[in-house]
């Protein structure tokens, strides 16, 4: 029972994934969802509460393999340039190998629905993944930086990264995506380490 219990919690994020990416989060309905799970409403209603809910699961469940995919490393880095170059890479090799989760975490109408003061529960894995970030690049700054300049980083990353890989995906292959943001990323790498005063 409860291995049918989870085949269709699954079956229904995976559903809801392939409607969010495909119609915007705002757009997609329940029905919609049910239709492409072949389930029935109640079925839905059964593991989430409403599609609220659905959608901080799948948020919480991208930020989980964004930050693991943060921490897998071909090497340690050594210095600040080399850990931007490396949560760059990730970010890039995350919108590849999870083109879904990627576009639903990066969702420009979802990223507005954060400044909604109902949705806390939303806004808690986009916090935990910024957190991430600064993390991982504070053992290359001098304690004497604000964190509110590392928090403004971590905001640069992952504007860049929306930025870039959002209009990037319209009509080139991955290989130019990859060979076409080489130049930009040197660029951005060096802007952010000027303005941490590197």
């Amino acid at each position: 029972m409860q291995k049918r219990a989870r085949k269709t919690r699954k079956k229904l994020k995976r559903a809801a994934l392939d409607v969010f990416t495909e119609k915007s989060v705002d757009a997609a309905t329940v029905e919609e969802i049910t239709e492409k799970a072949d389930v029935g409403k109640g079925t839905l209603y059964q593991h989430f509460e409403d599609k609220e809910e659905i959608v901080v699961t799948l948020v919480e469940e991208a930020v989980k393999h964004l930050i693991r995919r943060i921490r897998s490393y071909d090497t340690v880095p050594e210095t600040l340039e080399e850990m931007l170059e490396h949560l760059l890479n990730a970010h890039y090799r995350f919108s590849v190998e999870a083109r879904e989760e990627f576009l639903l975490l990066f969702q420009g109408k979802l990223l507005l629905r954060l400044e909604s003061d109902t949705l806390d529960e939303l806004e808690e894995p986009y916090i935990h993944y910024l957190e991430e970030i600064e993390e991982q690049v504070s053992p290359y700054l001098s304690p004497r930086i604000a964190a509110i300049k590392i928090r403004r980083l971590a905001c640069a990353v992952a504007g860049f990264v929306f930025g870039f890989f959002s209009f990037a995906a319209i009509g080139m292959r991955p290989e130019e995506i990859e060979s076409s943001i080489q130049p930009l990323r040197r660029t951005f790498v060096k802007s952010l380490c000027t303005f941490l005063g590197r």
